[in-house]
């Protein structure tokens, strides 16, 4: 998942209510779907949903949805935008009851077919929770497919689209006969194929023996220069990737890409897909091709190789593990290094990448990484929400280079990638930290990574980069910066800048901003663009906007906040092994075969 703030945060435990119904659904079989997005549910910002199923006798069917979506570690609790709930056998309705918010018990009254429906509101933004324009429909499985409690996820199901002659239907799901039908081996494989229905382009392209599939809405934002640069940009993101791993393990992968003035920026990881939302200024950004890179490296590491915390799955409540620095923060590493090791960017934009990472752990609270990771769930107010994506990078980078240097970069961290997904995914299970500390013990000659553990990962020291990036002739300087903050997100489009997220004590809404208004100027700095506030960082005073058509005029108290402006760059004359294992990480090469102390 990209570094992003989610849009909807319950800050609900769903344990206890869990532990008051313990309750086990009866066997069930022959799990069908139905999903009605055709042109009538859209112009309502609704779904209908359908699912029929098999029971052998009256024993109760206990049913529930999902409360988050894996990859989006946010408890959602998707049943809250259920209506209209009914159950049904030969046309005669079934007595039902809610057990808690999002579990029902359902009784039949004889063997047979059963079937469940309700509607679904579909008008959120955020890229885990299913959205409909009169044209178009999204939805994760997360959101609309019921699983019987207690009966594991090793089942098939299938899944059938309603919807227009003329609509398309986008999905990573494998076809099955008939229009718009597909199927899934087991719940886990359901509930991680997202589809786009409705007007939208779709175009593909063969990478690596895999057919990479881009498809975007509103489709009139996927031009001809557009669709070409970003195949272009994936002709080079994906072998560099596949060559860390070994292999490309779907059948085909797709880019669903939905771009808007009204989006929560960022990606969502799946096993054959990423889901992005950007705003329509952004498909030009330089910054599209990370977000491309950073969700495809996800269809390893996260969604195969994880931590065996997150093995399996489960729906019902959060689902803890003091491993994200690895499975977001480490991604977030290699998200930018394959773009210079791809030739898209060259070594500075990389390095530029480690500067920002490096400024934004300087600028957070003394974290531990692995606390860090146990936190999203919460969204801390500390100042250390998301840490663990700078600082497992960072701590990504400091370990390549530590191998490469034991192993006069004859190891890498690539191998230890390749090795724990070989070890670990393709065996059926999850990653321990035996496995993760004895896999870059190996890389690294037998050296003990024990004490870097305890300081950096589940310490609070600060990470060893003056030691440790000479080894690679590189350097690092920094200043700290006091400069004027307004708390706010924002979106900028063709019409100029609006506010999408406001922090609740900072300048912005101590002034009675809104979200939704449309920023004007700051003082007498015009804002017209995302880089116009850098403007407004040297001079400052009132704020106008616009609220509801209504120009306001804000007076804003000073907040000044603290950043940590970093550089990295390559140390001129540097020592020929630095110079080496800096160039191998670059390039993704080691001096030989594996060194073996």
């Amino acid at each position: 998942m990209s570094r992003t703030l989610a849009l909807f945060v319950i800050a609900i435990s769903g344990s206890a209510l869990q532990a008051q119904t313990p309750r086990v659904s009866a066997p069930i079989s022959g799990i069908s779907y139905e999903i009605t997005a055709d042109s009538s549910a859209v112009g309502r910002r609704q779904l209908g949903v359908a699912m029929t199923f098999q029971t052998a006798g009256t024993a109760p069917i206990v049913l529930s949805l999902p409360a988050w979506s894996p990859g989006h570690y946010t408890l959602l609790w998707f049943a809250r935008r259920v209506s209209q709930f009914a159950a049904q056998s030969n046309g005669v309705p079934l007595e039902w009851r809610k057990l808690d918010f999002q579990t029902w018990e359902i009784r039949p009254r004889a063997s047979g077919t059963v079937g469940v429906s309700f509607n679904y509101l579909a008008d959120a933004v955020d890229r885990a929770v299913a959205w409909t324009a009169p044209n178009f429909a999204f939805f994760n499985g997360t959101n609309l497919f019921l699983y019987p409690v207690g009966r594991g996820f090793n089942w098939p199901a299938r899944v059938s689209v309603r919807t227009e002659p003329s609509w398309r239907v986008a999905t990573g799901m494998d076809p099955a006969p008939g229009a718009n039908n597909f199927m899934a081996a087991n719940y886990h494989d359901l509930t991680d194929m997202p589809f786009y229905v409705g007007r939208f382009a779709i175009d593909s392209t063969q990478i690596s023996g895999k057919w990479i599939r881009l498809a975007s809405y509103p489709a009139a934002t996927l031009t001809t220069a557009r669709r070409d640069r970003a195949f272009e940009w994936l002709r080079k993101i994906v072998p560099a990737q596949v060559a860390v791993f070994g292999e490309a393990p779907f059948r085909n992968y797709t880019i669903f890409q939905r771009s808007d003035t009204v989006v929560n920026n960022g990606g969502l990881e799946h096993q054959s897909s990423q889901v992005d939302e950007v705003t329509t200024s952004q498909l030009d950004s330089p910054l599209l091709p990370y977000l491309y890179s950073h969700e495809f490296f996800h269809a390893w590491n996260v969604k195969r190789l994880r931590p065996a915390d997150l093995v399996p799955y489960r729906y019902d409540d959060a689902q803890l593990t003091t491993w994200l620095w690895v499975s977001e923060g480490v991604t977030d590493y290699y998200g930018p290094l394959v773009l210079a090791r791809g030739g898209i960017n060259d070594s500075t934009g990389f390095f530029n990448f480690i500067a920002g990472d490096i400024g934004s752990v300087a600028s957070a609270p003394p974290t531990a990484v692995s606390d860090a990771s146990l936190s999203p769930w919460v969204d801390p107010t500390d100042g250390s929400s998301g840490l663990y994506y700078p600082k497992g990078a960072l701590i990504g980078f400091l370990l390549d280079i530590m191998i490469r240097d034991a192993s006069d970069n004859h190891a890498s961290l690539d191998q230890v990638m390749r090795r724990l997904y070989d070890a670990t995914y393709k065996r059926g299970r999850g990653f321990t930290a035996g496995d993760w500390w004895g896999e870059i013990s190996r890389a690294a000659g037998g050296r003990s990574f024990t004490e870097f553990a305890r300081r950096y990962v589940d310490g609070r020291q600060p990470l060893p980069v003056d030691s440790v990036f000479p080894l690679a002739g590189l350097r690092f300087q920094s200043d700290t910066i006091r400069e004027p903050r307004l708390g706010i997100s924002t979106v900028a489009d063709s019409a100029g800048v609006s506010v999408t997220q406001l922090s609740s004590t900072g300048a912005a809404a101590v002034a009675g901003a809104h979200v939704g208004d449309r920023l004007v100027s700051i003082g007498d700095v015009a804002i017209s663009r995302d880089d116009s506030f850098e403007a407004f960082r040297a001079r400052y005073a009132g704020t106008t906007l616009t609220s509801g058509g209504e120009t306001l005029t804000l007076q804003l108290p000073v907040r000044l906040s603290t950043r940590v402006q970093a550089r990295v760059f390559a140390v001129p004359n540097a020592p020929e092994r630095a110079v080496r294992i800096r160039n191998g990480i670059l390039k993704g090469s080691v001096s030989g075969p594996p060194f073996v102390r």
